[in-house]
């Protein structure tokens, strides 16, 4: 791949690191009991509410506003990614307004990039790349079921063009993502 002088080569990790932000696990199951989801209260993004780039809220499971604060550290802002932490590690969602202020749940991890000079946005186009993915899965761990930890998620390699560049991909990218989303609907409605 031929990368522009005005391009960068980093991690995830260092992304982080430069703007305060973090990778941080959910929950663990210690911290979070089964006892404890209730059918009304926060959903909880577990790692099967996880597509591609976005989240799948059908039977999403839920806690009350006092596990919340009990687990404050783990609630979720916009521009938040969030991945499972095993299984079919190529899954992941961007954090959106409307998922603000759920949690990260057990089993999953966020990366949450600060006040990094990085559209949070454009990096969840860029995992979602197929050279991206390859190399998401060629480093996670584990043969039964793979296995991605925060160790992983910081070492993975991203290409970052000019702020002004990222978000017009992402811009492109999202008005995409829409219309696909819009064709989607419209085929739902017809089908019924």
């Amino acid at each position: 791949m031929n990368i522009p002088d005005t391009w960068i080569v980093t991690t995830v990790g260092k992304l982080c690191d430069q703007g305060g932000g973090s990778v941080q696990t959910g929950p663990f199951g210690s911290q979070l009991h089964a006892e404890d989801y209730k059918s009304d209260g926060v959903p909880v993004v577990m790692p099967q509410n996880l597509g591609r780039n976005k989240i799948e809220t059908t039977d999403i499971a839920r806690i009350d506003d006092q596990d919340v604060k009990r687990l404050a550290q783990h609630r979720l802002e916009t521009g938040d990614i969030v991945f499972p932490r095993r299984g079919d590690v190529s899954r992941y969602a961007y954090i959106t307004k409307e998922y603000e202020g759920w949690l990260c749940g057990t089993g999953c991890l966020r990366i949450r990039l600060g006040k990094s000079q990085v559209d949070p946005k454009y990096l969840a186009y860029y995992l979602g790349r197929s050279e991206t993915q390859n190399w998401i899965i060629g480093n996670a761990v584990g043969t039964t079921m793979l296995n991605f930890n925060t160790s992983i998620v910081r070492a993975l390699p991203v290409v970052v063009p000019p702020l002004d560049e990222q978000r017009a991909i992402a811009h492109i990218l999202g008005t995409l993502d829409d219309k696909i989303e819009l064709n989607r609907r419209m085929n739902a409605t017809l089908e019924a």
